[in-house]
């Protein structure tokens, strides 16, 4: 599965959006860098000629795919008919289930960590790319759902999730499919 795009608080001031700074993280895995390669990164020149990379492009390894250890790179079809009984011990605890070798929902959470301290500081809009679990996991804890949900909350692959936040705590969501139809 490839990356999907979650994109973090927007302004609400059509006067001001021009003049809003914007941040770019991706994972550190090549598929995530990849679908990025082509965004432009203007130079803009603000107060005392202090200049700001629009989208400049940072790469964290805490946002890349959970590590699926001796499973990496199967689907979770092929993991069911090569070991059903780690299938079926997966699906009895998506969130606490660790791949032989691999990682849990919980051990990406752990990771995740500074990555949503940094999130939270910041107060300019955020473009993430990454992966799948990453991102049920980021996009639970913005929407304040349990993390015991988010292994199965819904995020379509090759979205942009785009969650505009007014500044006093209310939230709007938007999806935009990018494609391919599959």
């Amino acid at each position: 599965q490839g990356p999907v795009t979650l994109i973090f608080v927007e302004p609400t001031n059509p006067e001001t959006y021009t003049k809003v700074f914007a941040r770019l993280w991706t994972s550190a895995l090549q598929r995530a860098t990849q679908s990025v390669a082509f965004f432009k990164h203007p130079v803009i020149r603000v107060e005392d000629g202090k200049v700001w990379e629009q989208l400049g492009h940072r790469e964290y390894r805490n946002l890349n795919e959970q590590y699926a250890g001796e499973y990496e790179g199967l689907t979770g079809e092929e993991i069911a008919l090569r070991q059903p009984e780690e299938a079926e011990l997966r699906a009895k605890d998506k969130l606490g289930y660790r791949y032989p070798r691999g990682e849990s929902y919980y051990d990406v959470i752990a990771r995740l960590d500074d990555a949503i301290q940094q999130l939270e500081s910041y107060q300019e809009p955020v473009m993430i790319v990454a992966h799948l679990p990453v991102l049920r996991l980021l996009y639970a804890y913005m929407l304040g759902i349990p993390r015991e949900q988010a292994p199965d909350l819904k995020i379509q692959d090759h979205t942009v999730l785009h969650l505009d936040y007014d500044g006093r705590g209310n939230l709007r969501e938007r999806r935009y499919f990018l494609g391919p139809e599959l």
